[in-house]
């Protein structure tokens, strides 16, 4: 761990330990930005966008929207989900290689930035009193121990919603970050063609940009 001593952590790599999982009663399946093989080399930023009370579900998809777009003209990909609770996920994957202090400086600039050009519409700092009526870009899920909701994970909420990948094209239609209760989420499945974040594995080869 980061203080020298040893730590054990949890982790599967089949549909056995999914399984095993889910027999011990886990429900929310929150995972690192990084792999078992290099836990210090994360491959993935994610952007948690989280409404204060008074915020549209409008706002939180052109914050989305904005957070894409800013990306983009870094050059850089990014995939939505719905998070199953409040919000919506934007997610960057790049090819493994910064360590986490980099991470977290890249995504912290960003959300300020964000803040900063729209503060009517976005905070970037964690404390509560300050999100009424705003946004909070999340970046704090960018720091080395720190977990974001799976793909398909259910939350441990009312009507068991699941954190749901998306296109882009498909969040304008959506009505909250929990669209998705367990019975819709598996007629979802079944008529899936093909997987919402299709490209994910180019996108994984695309390199971090310095904090700007």
């Amino acid at each position: 761990s980061e203080n020298g001593r040893p730590a054990t952590c949890v982790y599967i790599d089949d549909v056995r330990g999914l399984l095993e999982l889910v027999r011990l009663g886990v429900l929310e399946l929150h995972v690192w930005g990084s792999t078992a093989r290099m836990p210090d080399r994360p491959e993935r930023a994610v952007f948690d966008l989280d409404p204060g009370e008074g915020v549209a579900w409008t706002q939180v998809v052109g914050a989305a929207r904005e957070i894409r777009a800013a990306l983009a003209r870094r050059g850089l990909r990014s995939f939505v989900r719905l998070t199953g609770g409040k919000g919506v996920h934007v997610v960057l994957p790049f090819a493994p290689g910064p360590d986490w202090a980099t991470v977290k400086a890249f995504s912290q600039s960003l959300a300020r930035q964000l803040a900063a050009a729209h503060p009517e519409r976005y905070v970037a700092s964690a404390s509560k009193h300050l999100r009424e009526g705003r946004i909070f870009i999340d970046w704090l899920r960018n720091v080395r121990g720190a977990s974001s909701i799976a793909n398909w994970s259910l939350r441990a909420r009312p009507g068991a919603p699941v954190a749901m990948p998306l296109h882009w094209r498909e969040l304008g239609v959506t009505r909250s970050g929990a669209d998705y209760p367990l019975p819709r989420a598996l007629r979802r499945i079944d008529r899936l063609h093909r997987s919402p974040w299709e490209g994910w594995t180019d996108a994984s080869r695309q390199r971090l940009p310095p904090a700007c």
